[in-house]
């Protein structure tokens, strides 16, 4: 909702690139939540069912359809081209057992590693779990993360966060 994802390329290593290029009237709590990501990204690096954070800066940007410029924000994340999980299993239906095995192991084994490095996702659904390009899983979207102890060091997390269609019962 306060950014766009472009295809791009690494000039370094000629390797695509998800850009998200963030709208420059975000809001304070959407910065938060851009901020939040970031965050959660660079304690999550070198894990494989992770997505990759590359960079993020400001850059001037050149649109396309004309000459003009404008200064942006943007991240650089590692390319997904497998896609949503979610339209992987809308077009196929329902996996079997030994292929809904091979993705569960490979989820479970990255939100181990989100807990061992102390943060939690609060937002995992099929539409942010990615496949790559081999189609291995890689999760995304951690604006709604946070510490796993709580933000106050209770051990609890009091907010009502996600998507609702996928929030636990004892929230609703």
């Amino acid at each position: 909702s306060f950014s766009k994802t472009k295809l791009g390329i690494d000039t370094d290593t000629y390797k695509y690139v998800a850009i998200k290029i963030l709208n420059q009237d975000i809001s304070e709590s959407a910065l938060k939540t851009i901020i939040t990501e970031i965050n959660a990204l660079k304690q999550l690096k070198y894990h494989p069912n992770i997505i990759s954070l590359y960079d993020f800066d400001q850059k001037v940007y050149e649109k396309a359809s004309s000459t003009e410029q404008t200064m942006v924000n943007f991240i650089a994340i590692e390319l997904a081209q497998g896609g949503e999980l979610f339209n992987v299993l809308s077009q196929t239906g329902r996996f079997d057992e030994q292929l809904s095995r091979f993705y569960f192991k490979q989820m479970i084994e990255a939100i181990h590693f989100c807990h061992l490095q102390g943060v939690t996702h609060r937002d995992l659904k099929p539409e942010n779990i990615m496949l790559d390009d081999k189609f291995m899983v890689k999760i995304i979207d951690f604006g709604l993360a946070a510490p796993i102890q709580g933000r106050d060091g209770s051990g609890l997390l009091k907010t009502a966060l996600g998507t609702f269609g996928y929030m636990s019962p004892e929230i609703h």
